[in-house]
């Protein structure tokens, strides 16, 4: 769920030299038939054999949010409202080497974390902390069948590390206060890509992606500290401390269709239709309910989003992009948990790249992502009931840069 500002505007120079074949794409938006720059390693691998040199891109990510979350506990009426905000840093870099007429390879790398401290909030007997670090390798293989088609299959090649920290409330202990959980658990996995290219002319592209699941399936380091001596009594009894728990972090499959099409004045447009299989998504969610170690299994819907771009030139050395995107519901309101508050996503978009020199061009974008309030109805906790909250305010934004060698 992204979107950022990306620094889009260095429209102070001018100097001459001849337009770049790459273009600006802001937010999602031209990922599946553009193949105009070394980033279609990672949107779209088939697109690498148009490449007659070795090309490389490398691009920071910064995405920047704020919000604010209103919740109130049903039985207690304890209400609680927070403001806070969080940034992630993305890099990510992508190779392209031909081979000769009719084959390339290339290598994407993408490395990010992701973390939270939410602190003495209500939802903290379901979630307090959480941190996840994602490492991916994408290396493809591309082979052009003929001056209209070009194939690709690609090895997806993920390490995840997840830890979670939640309270415990002391149900038998009520002079204690809160108890702690800690989950740790890693992985490595692997899945697979597959895409084409359709060069119906020079001037308009059709491409289609595939991405296979990717379900780690780690055991669980637990630990529990700050325990009542009858809460942990209890907990003992039930068998809890020697369970077996299962962290599930599944990267579902996912399809992209789009096109690409460039007007004879040289502007271009580029749609793309994108599919994720998010019903088969999980995450794991474990909250003690006083009489045992439950687990959320919420019920999550595929998503179907849409992304439109417009680029064009202002100067010799100068390309502008506009776009923006919009995702179909991701799950119903009675199923969204604490851990993942997602809801409906639109974005827009604008971007820029300068051509610095006939082989090297430099680019930066800045993206806003819009989400819904993705309300929120938790499981009953003893003593306190359910927790049931929402966003007042949710802003996100994305800030891009990034540089390109070599290329078409």
């Amino acid at each position: 769920m992204h979107c950022s500002l990306r620094a889009a505007a260095l429209l102070a120079l001018s100097v001459t030299a001849s337009v770049a074949d790459a273009r600006p794409y802001p937010g999602i938006s031209g990922l599946a038939a553009t193949a105009d720059s070394a980033t279609t390693a990672g949107t779209n691998p088939a697109g690498i054999t148009r490449f007659k040199q070795r090309a490389f891109d490398a691009e920071v990510i910064w995405f920047t949010s704020d919000s604010k979350w209103r919740s109130e506990f049903s039985e207690s009426g304890q209400q609680f409202n927070s403001y806070d905000s969080g940034d992630t840093v993305i890099p990510r870099v992508a190779y392209v080497q031909p081979i000769n007429d009719r084959w390339a390879f290339s290598f994407t790398f993408l490395g990010t974390g992701f973390s939270d401290d939410l602190g003495e909030w209500p939802g903290r007997y379901f979630i307090t902390e959480y941190e996840s670090i994602y490492v991916s390798a994408f290396p493809s293989l591309a082979y052009r069948i003929n001056d209209q088609w070009s194939v690709a299959g690609s090895l997806a090649v993920t390490y995840t590390n997840f830890e979670q920290e939640r309270a415990i409330r002391n149900t038998l202990d009520p002079n204690f206060g809160d108890g702690k959980s800690e989950l740790e658990a890693d992985s490595i996995e692997f899945g697979y890509g597959a895409s084409a290219l359709y060069e119906y002319s020079e001037r308009t592209r059709f491409g289609l992606t595939y991405q296979s699941e990717i379900e780690p399936d780690r055991d669980a380091d637990a630990s529990y500290s700050n325990l009542g001596p009858n809460t942990e009594s209890r907990m003992e009894s039930l068998g809890i401390f020697d369970a077996d728990i299962t962290l599930e972090s599944t990267s579902p499959q996912s399809a992209l269709l789009g096109v690409y099409h460039e007007f004879t004045n040289d502007h271009a447009v580029t749609v793309d239709l994108a599919w994720v299989d998010f019903s088969e998504f999980t995450l794991s969610e474990y909250y003690f309910d006083g009489n045992a170690l439950a687990e959320s299994s919420p019920e999550y819907d595929d998503i179907y989003a849409v992304a439109v771009s417009y680029t064009f030139p202002v100067s010799q050395r100068w390309m502008l992009g506009v776009g923006g995107a919009a995702t179909s519901d991701m799950v119903d309101d009675e199923d969204r948990t604490m851990t993942l508050r997602i809801d409906e996503i639109w974005t827009l978009g604008v971007a820029a790249e300068w051509q610095w020199t006939d082989s090297r061009s430099l680019r930066a974008s800045v993206a806003y992502i819009g989400m819904d309030d993705g309300p929120v109805e938790t499981p009953r906790i003893p003593q306190v009931g359910s927790l049931k909250g929402e966003y007042e305010s949710r802003d996100i934004w994305q800030f891009q840069i990034g540089m390109s060698w070599g290329g078409l």
